[in-house]
């Protein structure tokens, strides 16, 4: 690297795959060398797909988390939608937790965030499974006015077999979008992995550094 005016920066963090150290020099903005100018526009260019995946999980994180307070608030008086609710709360915290691990190119977090939409689809799903089961082998909610009153029961008969639909129909949406949704971003999250490897790699200790110390290129 061509010879310039520095200023020391102390950090304190995890080694990297360009330099284990515990203090890196980085260049003055006055007196970037055309060289240093290079290694900037190439790392911006390079730390886009990592950008995606903190944009990606920060928002995700953020929906889940809304979602899973939304549930827990609405199945008070159901404990699968307390225990559903109580779960997608702790995948958003996961999320947002590695969400700022990824903003310091921490090696590795993807896998967690892969990992982590794999459980919420697992969550997904059993609930899913679960209100299904209850829908076709549970009392209808009908049931004590058709045997009250035969006549209104016949007269309830389509809207019980359109609540009935409707709710099949939106149980299995849970599973489509658990198995779809969430498997598609568990798999972008792993895939995300080599370009952070690749970026950590190739990319100059000095503007690593300033990134992990919270300085966007």
């Amino acid at each position: 690297m061509t010879s310039c005016g520095a200023s020391v920066v102390k950090w304190q963090g995890g080694s990297t795959d360009n330099a284990d150290v515990s203090a890196t020099t980085i260049p003055q903005a006055a007196v970037l060398s055309e060289e240093h100018l290079q290694q900037l526009a190439a790392a911006r260019k390079a730390v886009r797909k990592v950008r995606r995946a903190i944009a990606v999980a920060s928002f995700d994180g953020w929906t889940v988390g809304v979602f899973g307070a939304l549930t827990f608030l609405t199945g008070l008086a159901d404990p699968s939608g307390l225990l559903m609710g109580a779960g997608m709360g702790a995948v958003a915290f996961v999320e947002l937790r590695a969400a700022s691990r990824l903003r310091r190119l921490e090696s590795g977090v993807t896998r967690t965030l892969g990992f982590n939409q794999l459980a919420l689809a697992g969550i997904l799903i059993v609930y899913a499974v679960w209100r299904l089961h209850a829908e076709m082998t549970g009392v209808s909610p009908y049931a004590a006015y058709k045997a009250a009153d035969p006549q209104l029961g016949r007269m309830l008969q389509p809207i019980e077999n359109l609540t009935h639909l409707i709710a099949m129909a939106l149980y299995g949406a849970m599973i489509a979008v658990a198995v779809f949704a969430q498997g598609g971003l568990a798999l972008f999250y792993f895939t995300r992995g080599k370009h952070i490897d690749a970026y950590l790699a190739k990319t100059p200790a000095w503007i690593l550094a300033m990134q992990r110390g919270g300085i966007v290129l």
